[in-house]
């Protein structure tokens, strides 16, 4: 089964059962993360988040990356950019690279997480 294919059969699921699903896959698919693997990444303590932050901040390896992707930035500019060396962007963007899945479904669970909430993720319409 693709990945595509996953996400369309989570989708029919409801809301409720969409977030008991996403948050179990996220659970299993990495478990502990590999820490020794990582020189400048560190796992924080969170109830479903497993992704890694970048050492010494509340900054996950992931904001780092997406910024620099939707920006055009190049590792360098985005080493400017957060005030971090750029050895440590490379390793971010390194880990990002090889953790996509774990991403993509900790990016559905928060959608799903606000979305229970009440939060508009549209943008409003321009008056």
């Amino acid at each position: 089964m693709s990945l595509q294919d996953l996400k369309e059969q989570v989708a029919q699921l409801p809301a409720k059962d969409q977030l008991e699903l996403v948050s179990t896959i996220i659970q299993s698919l990495q478990g502990e993360p590999q820490l020794n693997d990582w020189q400048f990444l560190v796992a924080r303590p969170h109830p479903w988040r497993k992704q890694l932050f970048i050492k010494g901040r509340k900054l996950l390896a992931s904001s780092v990356w997406r910024d620099m992707l939707a920006n055009g930035m190049t590792p360098e500019q985005a080493a400017n950019n957060w005030d971090l060396p750029l050895v440590v962007i490379q390793e971010a963007i390194q880990y990002c690279e090889t953790h996509q899945e774990l991403l993509m479904l900790e990016a559905e669970e928060e959608r799903h997480r606000l979305q229970e909430k009440g939060v508009s993720l549209e943008p409003s319409p321009a008056a």
